[in-house]
């Protein structure tokens, strides 16, 4: 890793293709029953007869998920300079659209900018509270992007009250990181620029004296952002580094790829991820070169 913010990329990307073979698994016994949670190539059997559902059919252990692909839409967005809407919804056609290049597990914000887009809507984002309007940030503040753009880019994806009050805590946590700051720093930064709707269940999440994956039981392991922002705030208020936040993850449960990339991104930025690690991703030297391209052309340096 050459600095914080190619660390932070390739953390989240790492963190999300890590995680893939337990997404969606709700079920706490289930996941400590496992022979491990990490680099697992999905498997329908880890399912059969537990809470979750299985969408990772024909993935492989080192792909990234839904959530990795609409990150690296961002990413290839932000090639050409800075963000600019026509640009990125374009991008996430040429992933999500017909004949795009992502071939797995298409979900409901996805669905539903992909409907935004083709109906001119301005912003495209759908109608959707959960943690996929999350997935471009990290890609928008390695590259300098300001608040007020994080948030027009957030609603490209999920124009709903909800994200419009979680997206400032992690613009604020993730921005944190890349300029240096620790990770109970960036958290701390990351409440105090929360929406009113989402300071209290973030702060709580912080004062919570509660293990993670008893957390998890308390505030939801599901994909909303009352729940999957305030897991991962708790997930990475108690780590002692990259590696411990991702496993933690894991073994929550639930929308673990969705926390991921956030988590990956916040934690990476300060300890980046293994070179084991980012030598699984299957496409990763192709990741790296398409964030170094990105940065080039915005000239960032974070």
């Amino acid at each position: 890793m050459t600095d914080r913010a190619a660390a932070a990329l390739m953390g989240a990307y790492a963190a999300d293709a890590a995680t893939l073979g337990v997404h969606w698994l709700y079920d706490p016994g289930r996941l400590a029953a496992l022979d491990g949670v990490l680099w697992r190539t999905p498997d329908a059997a880890d399912f059969e007869g537990a809470t979750g559902v299985f969408v990772h059919h024909g993935k492989r252990a080192g792909d990234i998920s839904q959530y990795g692909a609409q990150m690296r839409a961002m990413v290839r967005a932000l090639s050409g300079g800075a963000f600019d809407a026509e640009t990125y919804a374009d991008a996430f056609r040429a992933a999500f659209g017909p004949g795009g290049w992502w071939h797995g597990y298409i979900d409901k914000a996805t669905t539903g900018t992909l409907a935004g887009i083709a109906a001119g809507r301005s912003p495209t984002g759908a109608d959707d509270d959960q943690i996929p309007a999350l997935s471009g940030l990290p890609a928008l503040l390695a590259t300098g992007a300001d608040a007020p753009t994080c948030a027009r880019a957030v609603a490209c994806i999920s124009d709903h009250p909800t994200s419009a009050a979680y997206a400032p805590a992690a613009t604020a946590a993730l921005r944190a990181a890349l300029a240096g700051e620790g990770v109970a720093e960036a958290l701390t930064a990351g409440v105090e620029a929360a929406g009113e709707a989402a300071r209290g269940p973030l702060a709580e999440a912080l004062a919570s004296e509660a293990d993670p994956l008893d957390y998890a039981e308390t505030v939801g392991r599901a994909c909303p952002l009352p729940q999957s922002l305030s897991l991962a705030f708790r997930i990475a208020g108690t780590a002692r580094g990259y590696a411990e936040a991702i496993e933690t993850n894991a073994r929550a449960g639930g929308d673990s790829c969705g926390r991921a990339i956030f988590l990956g991104a916040l934690l990476g930025a300060g300890d980046p991820p293994p070179p084991t690690w980012t030598a699984r991703l299957h496409e990763g030297p192709a990741l790296a070169a398409e964030i170094e391209t990105m940065r080039a052309a915005r000239g960032a340096t974070p």
